[in-house]
């Protein structure tokens, strides 16, 4: 085989390669709207929150957080309740002490 005849060759395989390369860009792109699937999904869809299974404990567990919370709401207004009593308790003595150094002020001058 000739020099020559191995560089048309090459030149050849090059200029197909080009143009099938130039072919398959120029072609419109496949449009992805036209395909079609079909899936199969066990269970439903969560968005987020899960179902319980068992609704009565469910129900159990909201009557156990309603019973919690309505229980820290009393603790809290005995513990404001106890804040007040103890407050006018306080101001009480602070009064009587201060009315008892009033009336001893005629025997300071």
């Amino acid at each position: 085989m000739k020099l020559t005849s191995v560089k048309a060759m090459i030149v050849k395989g090059v200029t197909v390669g080009f143009l099938a390369g130039a072919v398959a860009l120029a072609l419109p792109a496949k449009a992805d709207a036209q395909q079609f699937a079909v899936g199969v999904q066990f269970g439903s869809p969560t968005y987020g929150y899960v179902v319980p299974a068992d609704y009565y404990a469910r129900q159990r567990y909201e009557a156990l957080r309603r019973q919690r919370a309505f229980e820290a709401q009393q603790a809290y207004a005995r513990q404001q309740a106890w804040a007040r009593h103890e407050a006018l308790e306080h101001r009480d003595r602070d009064r009587d002490r201060r009315d008892h150094d009033e009336n001893r002020g005629w025997d300071r001058r």
